[in-house]
């Protein structure tokens, strides 16, 4: 069986306006991994490298990078020099479009995956639909074993895409990088991240930038009961250290055959 360490970051994050504001936000989050222990994954928010507002997004065609921009520089020579992969988000230029992506570099300081989000959120304080295109590929990849999908945000609403990696690519944990602030959809937020873990039996990490209009990430294992819960941050700057056991993910699905008892036809 496997097991994997991971540090998700809740950060303090610039809704940059500048390159140099970005690089801000870039520099910030080294300073925060270099006193990090030694992990196999570091996770950083949604957007992480530029903010979240409509300030920010009027300002793409400066801050929006390919995806070997100047922060898969930065985090390329960070992965390598710490032997380990690092998921962060940005937004990606691609055919001089704009996506909510999310890449994943590997310990030899190579891009792995990305991840573009799939669903575009247009209500309470998000205005997505006005800045970005939609994605249109489910991704997983691996590390020691284990498999890791990635959703990002308002994915979550869509229970199809979690089932899918579940039952598809047969993912163990779920990253979940958001940039939720605390309008009215906030509440809802919590139910969706322990429902999503629970009804698949896999690890979800939900993590969320830092800030009195922000925080309250959460990591969930597969099962929650009288003696296990999820951990739930506040909303300061704070990083959970959790760990992802294959061992439980099996003993959780022989003691809870929700997937056997499926009919055929879901």
């Amino acid at each position: 069986m496997a097991k994997l360490k991971f540090a998700g970051i809740q950060i303090n994050t610039i809704d940059a306006k500048t390159i140099q504001e970005r690089d801000a936000n870039l520099m910030h989050a080294s300073q925060l991994i270099n006193k990090l222990e030694t992990v196999d994954l570091i996770v950083l928010p949604e957007l992480f490298t530029c903010g979240y507002s409509r300030e920010s997004f009027t300002n793409l065609n400066i801050l929006a990078e390919d995806e070997k921009g100047k922060s898969f520089e930065v985090f390329s020579k960070i992965a390598l020099e710490r032997n380990c992969y690092i998921c962060f988000g940005f937004p990606e230029k691609k055919d001089g479009k704009y996506y909510i992506s999310q890449a994943v570099i590997n310990p030899l300081g190579q891009l792995d995956v990305i991840y573009s989000k799939q669903h575009m959120a247009q209500f309470g304080n998000s205005m997505e639909k006005e800045f970005f295109e939609r994605g249109d590929e489910t991704i997983s990849f691996e590390i020691k074993g284990i498999k890791i999908g990635i959703m990002i945000c308002y994915d979550m609403r869509f229970p199809e895409l979690s089932r899918k990696m579940a039952l598809e690519h047969e993912i163990d944990f779920l990253l979940h990088p958001v940039a939720f602030s605390k309008d009215n959809s906030f509440p809802s937020w919590p139910h969706f991240v322990i429902t999503r873990a629970l009804e698949n039996q896999i690890y979800l990490l939900s993590l969320n930038r830092a800030g009195e209009e922000y925080g309250n990430s959460q990591f969930c294992p597969p099962w929650i009961d009288y003696n296990t819960s999820p951990t739930i941050l506040k909303d300061k700057e704070d990083i959970i250290i959790g760990e992802i056991d294959t061992d439980i993910i099996h003993k959780v699905r022989e003691e809870y055959r929700f997937r056997e008892d499926r009919k055929s036809s879901y």
